[in-house]
């Protein structure tokens, strides 16, 4: 193709195109996050011990779930290009690979989280914690195969541009998600108290909600595929491949990071009640932000995959670097704004009676100016990583991540940190560096991938 019928590059266009996607994306991820807070606030109202315990689960589950959710996040870029080259015709066995693995994904999750007591009891954690956490995850477990399911077909609607259904039915989920809890977890309505057990119910409630909303949307716009029940096992196991193909390199970023700030976590401990608080508060302000570059990171895998299907090259690297610019430029302003309202926003957490509020305020204040630094790298890097997905390139992120959080980040932190008892504001200078380093690596790697695929096409 040569692109004719999409049209010239105009970086104007793509930023409108692009805010247009994400804006509605950006708000379905804020709200996806505010039910994790809602079960957060719900599991403290139980008690000190129901809330250690439901976090402990609630961590463990997404480790597991998110690894899953890695493969079938290639669905994005496969169906955007699909559309692009305006080929229909692998859409019916992209999406039922992906939700076959969807539900095959889901089973060893379910195991693991119907026995994590013996996991607990493993590594010494105290039995009461074990026992209330077995209480959650056992309930939570109910609703893994519909949030596994439901996250595929998220990344369906996602790659038809279709984000305002997404948006509406996360955000009512938020809100269904609270009145769940509030009857679950404190018996309302004639249903018995069922305490940090109710929030897990609640949540894989929310999640069956969810994935019968997206079906019924589906359904009833005439947006799955024909034949999709209809895919025979040759076409499934083209589909399970290729779907693969891209996506183990895609779970494989996600556990490298994640595992780098969850290690990063354990060693802040070392340091005492102090530093560990200023250290989640500090996280926390920053995953919130994180949820903007991250929806305009899934706008650019679909734009760029998009223009490279329909073979308007420029288009697609114009579509990238629009992008990157506006991942940092968010970023940017984001790091102004925490910066300049960090004691606020650390009282939001804090009592003002907490005894250990100055030494926190303190040690936060050091580690969010760190945060505010390496966020606008964060939105460049993950923004970047969706610009080479929409490429189907997926490998170059899982490399920078090794090479940036694993081979530079990770010995800086704990380099400054240990060996040069800088303490723990060294551990966050690691994560300066990581990111700094694996924004560059994937934004060079988009330039030069896009230039060179632009430099054959005009040769051929």
């Amino acid at each position: 193709m040569d692109g004719s019928r999409i049209g010239r590059p105009s970086w104007r266009r793509e930023l409108i195109e692009i805010l247009v996607l994400a804006a509605p994306l950006a708000t379905a991820q804020l709200a996806q996050m505010a039910m994790g807070i809602t079960d957060t606030i719900m599991m403290g109202r139980v008690g000190s011990d129901a809330l250690a315990a439901g976090g402990l689960g609630a961590n463990v589950a997404f480790l597991l779930i998110i690894v899953g959710q890695g493969l079938v996040a290639s669905l994005q870029p496969i169906i955007a290009q699909a559309r692009g080259a305006a080929d229909h015709s692998g859409f019916g066995r992209t999406l039922a690979a992906g939700l076959l693995i969807s539900v095959v994904a889901s089973v060893p999750v379910v195991l693991v989280l119907c026995h994590i007591d013996r996991l607990l009891d493993a590594i010494h954690e105290p039995p009461q914690i074990a026992a209330l956490t077995l209480q959650y995850e056992t309930a939570f477990a109910w609703g893994v195969p519909a949030g596994m399911l439901q996250f595929a077909l998220r990344n369906y609607i996602a790659a038809m541009e279709r984000p305002r259904i997404l948006m509406f039915v996360v955000v009512g989920a938020a809100f269904a998600n609270f009145g769940f809890n509030w009857v679950f977890v404190f018996g309302h309505l004639g249903f018995p108290a069922l305490g940090i057990a109710g929030s897990g119910y609640a949540t894989s409630l929310t999640w069956w909600v969810m994935l019968t909303a997206f079906v019924i949307h589906l359904r009833v716009t005439h947006l799955l595929p024909r034949d999709l029940l209809r895919i025979g096992w040759a076409d499934l196991q083209r589909g399970i491949g290729a779907v693969l193909h891209l996506g183990w390199p895609i779970a494989g970023i996600y556990l490298v990071e994640v595992g780098l700030f969850s290690v990063s976590s354990l060693m802040m401990g070392w340091f005492g009640p102090v530093a560990l608080a200023a250290h989640q508060i500090c996280l926390n302000i920053a995953s919130f932000t994180f949820m903007v570059p991250l929806a305009i990171s899934q706008a650019a895998t679909v734009r760029v995959g998009y223009y490279v299907g329909g073979g308007a090259l420029r288009r697609a690297r114009v579509a990238g670097f629009t992008a990157i610019g506006l991942g940092v430029a968010f970023m940017t302003l984001t790091a102004a704004t925490i910066t300049t309202l960090s004691r606020p926003i650390f009282h939001l957490y804090l009592d003002a009676g907490d005894p250990k509020l100055d030494a926190v305020l303190a040690m936060g204040g050091q580690m969010i100016v760190l945060a505010a630094l390496f966020q606008m790298f964060d939105g460049a890097q993950v923004v970047a990583a969706g610009a080479l997905r929409g490429l189907k390139d997926t490998r170059a992120a899982l490399v920078a991540g090794a090479i940036g959080y694993w081979g530079l980040g990770m010995p800086i932190g704990a380099g400054l940190a240990f060996g040069a008892k800088i303490g723990p504001v060294g551990l966050w200078w690691g994560f300066v560096g990581g990111l700094v380093a694996v924004a560059i690596l994937l934004s060079l790697r988009f330039g030069q991938r896009t230039k060179d695929m632009i430099r054959l096409a005009a040769a051929e």
